[in-house]
């Protein structure tokens, strides 16, 4: 009864709100005297900010977010130019509904809505494509029961238990603009050294993900590819919103633990922990998951021969920092393995470090100075599968060795992938401004590139360095 009451009254208040500017909108000020749509316009605004922010009288209602944009210079070894971009669509612009009600002193249910804004996805643009216009795009909705004594069991769309494992132990304060996966370069066309940039359309190759949204053969992205879900991010390789139920323990000792479950299957764990002590502040993770074929919210996980791709993701990580020096350094390994006859090698690794100092040398708020490097080898598997002819349909026509090698194949499929390198380095500085939530930022990022291949019927082997790529980004976030 009261439940009905509840909503009830928020209907109500919300029809008060419609009706009263109706009312102004038919009724001229002169009607009513100078000052009577001043002090309307002010209950109406503060009738809609108590709606917002209180939900229904026993379920609250929390709007945040942020605004992501920025400008991007980047310079192919053949190409370059300047893009307005904004980061990737874990980091884009969104806005987030949550609340919670308490059920009794040990036991409170919650919900959380993330919607995102994605129009000039810096993972997806290249020198052919200024725009990724997705739009506006269901991030995370679900649902939760939370005990402090026995935790929390989710169920909707959200991150499976390893999504960002090792990534969120990072509490350095340049986590957004720095970070394992490879968020910017990823769809750039790739250029053989003595030959002409591939094509970024995939040419011949399928993309990878679904046809939407996937980054084609002949980027950078396809030699950081993740097997799990078919993605060229690299690193955070379980990092995809699934509709799945989770469980998350109550922390002990500084010790907590996840676990989830997810369609068409996979299954994921993560242990973490984090703690202070000695003059340091420490977090450290570690997970692994499996994702046994078919589906997921990208599109079909299978092979070119439609065969199901099941493939595991373990990662370890973690964060430590100096208090009295603000000197910091953070690290993450990652492994893919992969069952799956056309994949070779089924095993890819990916390491990724990232040392800096945040003093505060100003009255604006902390100053992040960051140095990071990264390193993929092998995990081209999903990109060009053994005797798919993917890697003649992206390289074919272009040059180089590669392009020599492709030409002289009796078949196209006879060519094949055997190894990869990706190789990354980067600076940063990062400004907090504290009295506007809001941080400026500059970052330079560098990536070499090669790949090995082998002609299957005649044993012709050889390696095919690519140019480099260049990049500054520079923008800000501001959070509400």
């Amino acid at each position: 009864m009261n439940g009905g009451n509840n909503v009830k009254y928020s209907s109500l208040a919300a029809l008060a709100a419609a009706g009263l500017l109706l009312s102004v909108g038919g009724v001229s000020a002169a009607d009513l005297g100078g000052d009577c749509c001043a002090d309307l316009e002010e209950r109406v605004a503060e009738l809609e900010a108590t709606t917002a922010r209180k939900g229904n009288r026993k379920v609250s209602l929390t709007i945040t977010g942020w605004v992501s944009e920025g400008i991007l210079w980047f310079d192919d070894g053949t190409e370059s130019n300047v893009y307005v971009a904004h980061d990737s669509t874990d980091l884009a612009s969104n806005v987030s509904f949550t609340g919670t009600a308490n059920i009794n002193s040990d036991v409170e249910a919650g919900y959380q809505i993330n919607i995102f804004f994605d129009h000039a996805n810096a993972l997806f643009v290249n020198q052919d494509n200024d725009n990724s216009n997705f739009g506006v795009n269901l991030q995370r909705a679900f649902w939760w029961l939370k005990s402090n004594t026995l935790g929390k069991v989710s169920i909707g769309m959200q991150s499976a238990a390893a999504d960002n494992a090792t990534i969120l132990t990072d509490f350095t304060g340049t986590l957004f603009q720095h970070n394992t996966v490879t968020f910017e370069a990823g769809s750039m066309g790739l250029t053989p050294n003595g030959g002409t940039r591939s094509r970024t359309d995939g040419g011949t190759g399928f993309l990878i993900g679904d046809g939407a949204r996937g980054i084609p053969n002949g980027t950078l992205g396809a030699l950081l590819v993740c097997n799990t879900y078919r993605q060229g991010i690299a690193n955070d390789c379980l990092g995809d919103r699934t509709n799945s139920v989770r469980y998350d323990t109550p922390t002990f000792a500084g010790f907590s633990a996840s676990a989830s479950w997810g369609e068409d299957d996979r299954y994921e764990g993560t242990v973490r922990y984090a703690g202070e002590g000695g003059g340091f502040k420490y977090a450290f993770a570690t997970s692994y998951g499996e994702v046994n074929g078919d589906n997921d919210a990208l599109g079909n996980r299978t092979d070119f021969l439609g065969n199901p791709i099941d493939a595991g993701y373990w990662q370890i990580g973690g964060t430590i920092k100096h208090l009295a020096s603000a000197l910091w350094f953070h690290g993450h390994y990652g492994q893919q393995e992969t069952d799956n006859a056309v994949i070779s090698p089924g095993d890819g690794d990916a390491y990724y470090l990232k040392a800096g100092w945040s003093p505060k040398l100003n009255s604006l708020g902390t100053t992040h100075f960051v140095g990071e490097f990264r390193q993929n080898l092998d995990t081209f598997g999903a990109s060009y599968q053994q005797g798919s002819g993917d890697l003649c349909g992206a390289f074919g026509g272009s040059g180089g060795n590669i392009g020599v090698a492709c030409g002289a194949a009796a078949l196209a499929s006879d060519v094949d992938a055997v190894g990869s390198e990706v190789t990354g380095w980067g600076l940063g500085l990062v400004q907090e401004i504290d009295a506007a939530s809001m941080n400026l930022w500059i970052k330079y990022r560098h990536y070499d590139s090669e790949i090995d291949y082998v002609d299957r019927a005649t044993g012709a082997s050889g390696t095919q360095e690519f140019q480099e790529i260049d990049m500054i980004f520079a923008g800000a976030h501001i959070f509400f």
